[in-house]
């Protein structure tokens, strides 16, 4: 019985993850922030809204020398219709401190969107549709240096949020062009960002109970049944996804164990590992040849500007030419002139 939970569980979990999977095209530079100095981000362009949650595949061209590794910020802008933040960017960049997020859909934040990131120190959400925030958004989050909610629709901020965050390492608080508040600290000092977030204890008050309808369903569940009923499994299964490595681990033993000689659930799951890799080889040699068609490109466009130069250089020189050959046949026409007068003169004879 419990081997057969575990492989439903395994087998959903497997179909949603390859439902639930989005892929994230990266624009990779160096840049800078407040506090933190110099970062190397991630700018998330075109983020698709109809495919899913889950971030599986990142692409985009590194500069030189660098890899997923260097990642420290990933700024994400959704244009207004994004209605949610991507999941697990960490799976990819174990380093990011910084997150910037622009011109969503999101209305809540429940309080795991940043679990992934243990290091961040710097966040932004600016522009959104945002309204509710959870007191569980910044737990364990003690390294906060820069918090920045400007111009979103807040009504709502969860009586703890800030309570574990260490005040004095706190450097600029914005909230700035919001519902219940309009106000931002940005001179580091500790005493007032300490009176901000009473003020905002006073003006938004919210006891962590959300909304229950919404016309977002990636995130709230209606009152109808089925819809209700689809909306509960996909949040389930974002904590089965979570928890996944684990169950898979346990599935193996299990299987193992149990001695099951279903090889064609093996070899699709090799064949669909192994469609995915080649899959990525080819997006990445796509990529290469886009780069390499690129330069040959430039290459042959300076060519052809130095061959025009040359040519008009030639050019000069045959207008010049010209110009010597002009001087020369009309000295050479006034010595026939002269030749001429001087054969056709009298001569004087003494």
């Amino acid at each position: 019985m419990k081997f057969s939970i575990l492989l439903t569980i395994f087998l959903v979990s497997q179909v949603y993850e390859i439902s639930n999977s989005i892929k994230i095209n990266c624009d990779f530079h160096t840049g800078r922030l407040p506090v933190t100095g110099i970062i190397y981000e991630c700018q998330a362009v075109n983020i698709p809204t109809s495919s899913g949650m889950a971030v599986t595949n990142i692409a985009g061209t590194h500069e030189s020398e660098k890899n997923n590794n260097d990642v420290t910020s990933v700024y994400i802008s959704g244009n207004k219709i994004l209605p949610f933040i991507p999941r697990y960017f960490s799976n990819f960049f174990p380093s990011v401190k910084a997150i910037l997020i622009y011109n969503t859909a999101i209305e809540a934040l429940f309080g795991d969107e940043f679990d992934e990131f243990p290091q961040l120190e710097y966040l932004e959400f600016w522009s959104s549709n945002l309204k509710s925030i959870s007191s569980k958004l910044f737990k364990k989050k003690q390294k906060m240096v820069y918090i920045g909610f400007n111009f979103n629709m807040i009504e709502k901020v969860g009586y703890d949020l800030f309570t574990p965050l260490n005040v004095t390492h706190l450097q600029y608080l914005y909230l700035q062009n919001n519902f219940c508040i309009n106000k931002s600290v940005t001179d580091k000092n500790t005493t007032s960002i300490i009176s901000l977030i009473n003020e905002i204890r006073e003006k938004c008050p919210f006891d962590d109970e959300f909304p229950t309808t919404t016309t977002n369903k990636n995130f709230f569940c209606t009152d109808e049944s089925i819809e209700e009923l689809v909306c509960n499994l996909k949040s389930s299964m974002i904590k089965v996804q979570e928890n996944l490595t684990t169950q898979k681990e346990e599935v193996n033993e299990i299987l193992k164990k149990s001695n099951i000689t279903n090889e064609i659930l093996i070899q699709t799951i090799r064949n669909l590992n192994n469609a995915h890799g080649k899959i990525e080889t080819v997006e990445n040699d796509l990529i290469q040849n886009r780069e390499i068609f690129k330069n040959k490109l430039n290459k042959i466009q300076t060519q052809i500007q130095i061959k025009n130069q040359k040519i008009e250089e030639i050019q000069s020189e045959l207008d010049a030419s010209k110009k010597e050959l002009d001087d020369i046949k009309s000295k050479m026409q006034w010595m026939e002139e002269e030749l001429l007068r001087i054969t056709t003169q009298p001569c004087v004879c003494k």
